[in-house]
């Protein structure tokens, strides 16, 4: 129970003091730019099996997902397994946007899915959707909201 309560301490120190991304977005980037903290969770998934974890964020979003048109104001992929998307996996998502006005977000969405393989280099994250037998997760937050979690328990059609 100790180590518990020692970690909780631990984690909402870390929290309150922000991340090493979002220092580097807020002195590097100006105002435009902020970080969203998502954890991703999964069960149900096949062991041993290497997925692709995309995660991406909009500000506005007025359709159960986004369409081929609109663009995410972050995006990021990131290589995971079965038991880590079990346990939970921490993505630091840096946000760019043209406009610092947070109160010009609409209906802020963020959207993960995953997808069998590694990470590519070459994959542009920004067009990216998840393919049909995808499984994915959306989450709405409010514009102050820098912490969401998101459960994968829906199948793309």
């Amino acid at each position: 129970m100790g180590a518990r309560r020692k970690e909780s301490k631990v984690a909402g120190r870390r929290a309150k003091a922000g991340s090493w991304l979002a220092l580097l977005a807020a002195t590097t980037l100006g105002g435009g730019a902020d970080t969203l903290r998502a954890e991703v969770r999964a069960r149900g998934l096949s062991e041993g099996g290497a997925y692709r974890l995309v995660v991406q964020s909009y500000d506005q979003v007025d359709s159960e997902l986004p369409g081929p048109w609109a663009r995410p104001v972050g995006s990021i992929q990131r290589a995971v397994t079965a038991d880590e998307l079990r346990a939970g996996v921490q993505i630091d998502l840096l946000q760019l946007r043209a406009d610092s006005d947070e109160e010009a977000a609409g209906r802020p969405m963020v959207v993960a899915w995953i997808e069998s393989g590694a990470p590519d280099l070459e994959f542009d994250g920004r067009s990216a959707r998840p393919q049909p037998g995808s499984v994915y997760g959306i989450v709405r937050r409010s514009a102050k909201q820098d912490s969401v979690q998101i459960r994968l328990d829906r199948v793309a059609v």
